[in-house]
């Protein structure tokens, strides 16, 4: 395994391909009822031009803190209305967090939704002296992006280098890069946790397509939660603020993520394949596994089975992990303390200027390396330098007091040279092996295509059975969680080597010096 750490060096330069078309697969989009922005499209006056996006055109993005104020949401229904839409409002909370907002065509009205268009006359509303609708609340309104997972050849949206990227990957008849293995060896040894230099073990947390069965991790079967103490918990806070998402439409054909479990989309095929991102998360928690086997995995389902998250969901789940995090820094609850996010998906933004203007994601994760959590995310596997977000956040500015900024992660082929598939820029700050790695997959997945077979006990490879539990994979969806796991280890490394960082400190200032502590570790020991 190869891993480089790249100390931030100014900005990351500009993109070059910035007007290029996305690439999604029609069956995609439909089943998400997604759409691909169109660059040409309309746009307020004194607003940048679009960049092609992935989004919800039925959902905008509305902060609690607007729901609240029944005068503004008054003001933004009555622009929507001269569109000819309204907004089925979830009850706000009690912060600033982002809910997803149903838009809908007014009775008589072609349903014909678009929220792109609708946040148009918000933004054009926000500049007319005659409506009252402040340009800073407008500002906060956004899209719902589709957020895309970072694994090749499936799962991949849309691929700028095919025939290169393809052709090199490609090692299973259904043409993904996943192909089930067999691994002759023991999960790697825990340690004992207790003494002063080991007093507790570092989390990741690990937002994904959830948990399979496998036991390595002590989960037998889909019928009980991971076993207490064990090396995988997971977060029902989160899982129950995106359960709360998927209500604002219980008419949508989209199937809900209603728990943790990593189970497969629904289709209305008869003989379903083995779905693109089936067995991802379990298989992150696998390279955590082999790579910091001293840390624990906190596994939070975020994505669809087909490789597409929601950006609510995403925001729910990370603001969940912050005020826990805050509960942990405050009541002195170190069992609660999350220090290490690793991120395997993203999107490619609509805005030029995302890292300095986005609002919702931005903010959240802010909060976090705030609180002195260390934040990893993919770059993304589209051959391209085109910022991949929240990957290219790595490029802000390290705030004053405040941990690490995100740390974005691009692939490595074993021999250490970077993959075909993975993006490239000034923005990437970490290099981790990401192609032809090995690593666990939930035993209970077997698919509907056949080997050749010979007599009746000879056949050949079957390329979607997997109860061996094993698989190889390719993407700096895997690269990710390998840096994530050089990041837990250097933070129980500096936990040792000084009494006044013990992971037992739970403290916010204790916390950020620990974590730029081990950032540090992680720039002697892996350099360039």
């Amino acid at each position: 395994m190869k891993i480089s750490f790249i100390r931030k060096d100014g900005p990351g330069g500009t993109d070059v391909d910035s007007t290029e078309r996305l690439r999604v697969p029609s069956e995609l989009l439909d089943r998400h009822q997604g759409r691909v922005l169109d660059p040409g499209a309309e746009v307020a006056s004194g607003w940048p031009a679009p960049r092609p996006t992935a989004y919800r055109p039925r959902v905008l993005l509305i902060p609690d803190d607007v729901l609240r104020d029944e005068a503004r949401v008054g003001v933004i229904r009555q622009v929507l209305n001269g569109a000819g839409l309204d907004v089925d409002a979830p009850e706000a909370g009690s912060g600033s967090t982002p809910r997803p907002v149903l838009l809908r065509p007014l009775a008589g009205q072609r349903d014909d939704v678009d929220s792109w268009s609708a946040l148009q006359k918000l933004r054009a509303a926000a500049d007319d002296d005659g409506i009252d609708l402040d340009h800073d609340v407008v500002g906060r309104i956004s899209l719902e992006h589709l957020l895309f997972s970072a694994v090749t050849i499936t799962g991949t949206p849309w691929d700028t280098n095919a025939d290169s990227v393809d052709g090199s990957y490609r090692r299973s008849p259904s043409g993904t890069s996943r192909v089930p293995v067999s691994l002759c060896a023991h999960p790697p040894h825990r340690g004992e946790v207790g003494t002063e230099q080991f007093a507790r073990r570092p989390v990741i947390a690990v937002l994904d397509s959830g948990i399979g069965p496998h036991p390595w991790f002590g989960i037998p079967d889909r019928t009980a939660p991971p076993p207490p103490g064990g090396f995988i918990s997971v977060l029902d806070e989160a899982q129950d603020a995106i359960r709360r998402n998927a209500a604002i439409d219980s008419a949508s054909p989209v199937q809900s993520l209603t728990d943790y479990w990593d189970v497969p989309a629904e289709s209305d095929k008869l003989i379903p394949h083995v779905d693109s991102n089936t067995g991802h998360g379990t298989f992150i928690a696998g390279l955590i596994r082999q790579a910091a086997p001293r840390a624990d995995v906190l596994a939070i389902r975020v994505m669809h089975s087909d490789g597409i998250a929601y950006g609510s969901d995403i925001i729910a789940a990370l603001e969940a992990i912050s005020r826990r995090v805050e509960r942990a820094q405050e009541q002195n609850r170190p069992e609660d303390m999350v220090d290490v996010v690793s991120l395997s998906l993203g999107y490619l933004d609509e805005t030029p200027a995302d890292a300095a203007y986005t609002t919702h994601l931005a903010a959240v994760v802010s909060r976090l390396t705030e609180q002195g959590v260390l934040v990893l995310a993919a770059s993304g596997n589209h051959s391209t330098s085109r910022r991949f977000y929240p990957a290219a956040l790595a490029e802000l500015p390290d705030a004053p007091g405040a941990g690490p900024g995100v740390i974005s992660v691009g692939a490595l082929n074993p021999n250490t040279t970077k993959a075909l598939f993975s993006n490239d820029g000034a923005w990437v700050t970490c290099w981790a092996t990401g192609a032809g790695v090995v690593s666990t997959y939930p035993t209970d997945v077997s698919g509907p295509r056949q080997a050749p077979t010979g007599d009746e006990d000879r056949s050949g490879l079957d390329p979607d059975d997997f109860r061996s539990g094993f698989a190889v994979w390719d993407g700096t969806s895997f690269a990710t969680p390998l840096a994530a796991a050089a990041v837990a280890n250097a933070l129980i490394d500096v936990a040792a080597s000084d009494t006044g960082l013990s992971l037992a400190n739970v403290h916010q200032e204790t916390v950020v010096k620990r974590a730029w502590a081990a950032l540090e570790r992680c720039y002697e020991q892996y350099p360039v």
